[in-house]
C-alpha cells in the first residue's frame, strides 16, 4: 500500500535537496579557501624571515619571475586579507544555510507526520 506524496511536499523535498547540495558545495569552497589562506600565511611567515634584498621569485603558470620581496609581501598580504574577509562571509552564510536546512527538514518531517508518510 503506497501513499501518494502531495506536490507541495515533493517541492519541499526538491528544495531541501537543492539547498543541501548548495551547502555541500559551499563547504568545499570554504575548505579550499582555508587551505589557500594557510599557504599564504606560511609564505608570508617565511618571507618575513628573509632580508628585503633576498632574491624572490613568483611562479605564474609554468614561468618563474623575479620579484621584489616587499612587493611580493604586499601582494600576499592583500590576498590574505581578501581571503579572511571572504571566509568570514562564507562561514556566516554557511551557518545561516545550515539553520535553514534544519528548519526545512523539521517542516518536512512535521508535514510527512501529519500525512502519515514514513521518511527514511
Amino acid at each position: 500500500m503506497t501513499q501518494e506524496i502531495p506536490p507541495a511536499l515533493q517541492q519541499q523535498f526538491m528544495r531541501f535537496d537543492k539547498m543541501q547540495h548548495e551547502h555541500e558545495t559551499m563547504q568545499v569552497m570554504v575548505q579550499s579557501m582555508q587551505s589557500e589562506l594557510s599557504e599564504v600565511r606560511m609564505t608570508l611567515e617565511e618571507l618575513g624571515k628573509q632580508a628585503d634584498d633576498v632574491e624572490t621569485y613568483k611562479v605564474v603558470g609554468q614561468v618563474m619571475f623575479r620579484v621584489d620581496k616587499p612587493k611580493m609581501t604586499e601582494e600576499l598580504d592583500n590576498r590574505r586579507q581578501t581571503l579572511e574577509m571572504r571566509l568570514a562571509a562564507m562561514s556566516k552564510k554557511l551557518e545561516t544555510q545550515a539553520e535553514k536546512l534544519k528548519e526545512l527538514a523539521t517542516k518536512i518531517q512535521d508535514e510527512a507526520g501529519k500525512l502519515n508518510i514514513r521518511l527514511q
